[in-house]
């Protein structure tokens, strides 16, 4: 390890005294390309930050102190990195400054696409905000709790270069209508800079262990099911070949007809390579039915499938590879119907969760849940995956892991509900379990953000096109929804 010791805008450290920040990590990188860089603020104890640093061993690794910076981001961004949690590790890509991980690797590569900023803030979060999407595994450490933030000038100017231009428009109206302030100056100037971009070689910077001798993964597997009896039988046999078959299937089958009677005929003629767990309820409902089965799940490790896909002989056997060469805890897989391509191979933080198409650790199922709240509705991937990233874990797509989803046109939990709020004379808008979601894991600026975007987005459907009328009527629609979110 390298250390590097600033205060704020010069290098203090003997390599690069006196420089400005980026150029002299850009030149120490250059010439140690195969260490990791701990830069930090002159005075901070970084053995505290090393203590919990130590952990991130990965080229693809990006890691610093707490800082919330601006809520305003809020405005802009629709996604589970910007509420951050201060008392876990966290995957965001927002950045503090008073300590920080990265490996020279990376900023090799990034050297020659963006020039070194006099603004060591502005770097360090351009650069978490550029590589996240492409695969580096983003987080904030919680100690030394930073307060630092953008001016307006540097805040739109930060949304023009990493969003797309028409977010510092939407910005410049959630600062007007919310905030009641009017930084015209700010939103000007920031229409001259370029939008910035990022190749990564991340085959590099994922390295992948050359070991293939990895202990049997050790999992149980739940599929709640309802209707799909010959579909589920597929996915049983698809089990049943896998070199490492689970300990036990936990399947939770909903008949809410008035036989009340079990359609799985053949669970119990069959020869299965693991226990089957069955249980048969009279209700429908997949939150209801996955809490069921997680809890009476026993194996470390805990595999969510639907009862209508399909996975090759291989398939645990890759699981447990990523499993063994990234220590990840919570892991969604490729879930592509018949056709569908991914593209992407590096893996990256994913920001839902797929809960019949993911694998999680008994540290994580043991303490999340699907939230009632949205049983027969949606939202309860997104949610669970905000539950799993407040206990300090964090949700990976691994498109390299693929599942065939079929789509099966009967059975399934989707079916008809009626929601006490279908029969009010207006209808809320946006749905009350969307409203529930948003109001639970997410900044009041999301929120607020969220309804501007849902503003335009509804122009017509309550049938007029009156700007005034649709305003009002808006409004009326969100109130029905909070109403209704506040029940649920």
């Amino acid at each position: 390890m390298i250390f590097i010791e600033h205060d704020g805008s010069k290098v203090k450290s003997d390599e690069g005294k006196s420089n400005a920040i980026v150029a002299c990590i850009y030149t120490i990188a250059k010439n140690n390309p195969d260490k990791f860089l701990i830069i930090y603020k002159a005075g901070c104890d970084i053995e505290r930050f090393l203590e919990q640093a130590i952990s991130f061993k990965s080229k693809n690794h990006y890691v610093s102190s707490y800082n919330a910076l601006n809520s305003d981001f809020g405005y802009v961004e629709d996604k589970p990195f910007i509420p951050t949690n201060d008392r876990v590790v966290y995957p965001t890509w927002k950045k503090g400054t008073t300590a920080l991980l990265i490996h020279a690797s990376l900023i090799n590569q990034v050297a020659n696409q963006i020039k070194p900023s006099g603004d060591y803030l502005y770097w360090v979060n351009s650069l978490g905000k550029l590589t996240m999407p492409l695969g580096v595994l983003n987080y904030q450490i919680p100690i030394f709790n930073d307060v630092a933030s953008f001016s307006n000038e540097l805040l739109y100017r930060f949304v023009k270069q990493h969003y797309k231009r028409r977010w510092t428009l939407h910005l410049l109206l959630c600062h007007l209508y919310y905030d009641k302030k009017m930084p015209l100056y700010a939103f000007a100037k920031a229409q001259f800079y370029k939008t910035r971009s990022l190749s990564l070689d991340m085959e590099s910077l994922q390295e992948v262990d050359s070991c293939k001798d990895y202990a049997p993964l050790k999992y149980d597997v739940i599929i709640p099911t309802i209707g799909r009896e010959e579909y589920l039988k597929d996915v049983l046999e698809d089990l049943n070949k896998q070199l490492n078959p689970p300990s036990q299937v936990i399947i939770i089958e909903q008949n809410p007809s008035e036989d009340k009677e079990s359609k799985l005929y053949y669970i119990n003629d069959e020869k299965w390579n693991f226990t089957i767990v069955h249980k048969l309820l009279d209700t429908a409902g997949a939150c209801r039915a996955r809490n069921i089965a997680m809890s009476l799940a026993t194996a470390p490790w805990l595999l969510f499938f639907d009862d209508d896909v399909r996975v090759e002989s291989t398939f645990i056997d890759e699981v447990t590879s990523f499993i063994n060469r990234t220590k990840a805890t919570c892991i969604t897989f490729a879930c592509l119907q018949k056709g569908e391509k991914e593209t992407m191979k590096a893996y990256k933080q994913w920001e839902s969760f797929g809960s019949g198409c993911s694998i999680v650790h008994r540290d994580i199922y043991s303490k999340c849940s699907f939230d009632m709240a949205f049983e027969n509705g949606y939202g309860e991937d997104v949610d669970y995956g905000m539950q799993v990233r407040n206990i300090g874990k964090d949700v990976i797509y691994a498109p390299s892991i693929q599942i065939l989803h079929l789509k099966a046109p009967t059975g399934g939990f989707r079916s008809p509900h009626k929601f006490p709020w279908s029969t009010e004379a207006l209808t809320p808008k946006p749905s009350p379990q969307i409203m529930y979601l948003r109001k639970k894991n997410y900044t009041l600026e999301q929120v607020r953000g969220y309804k501007v975007v849902q503003f335009f987005k509804t122009f017509g459907f309550f049938k007029t096109k009156n700007p005034l009328s649709h305003l009002a009527r808006f409004k009326k629609a969100w109130i029905q929804s909070e109403k209704w979110a506040s029940r649920l």
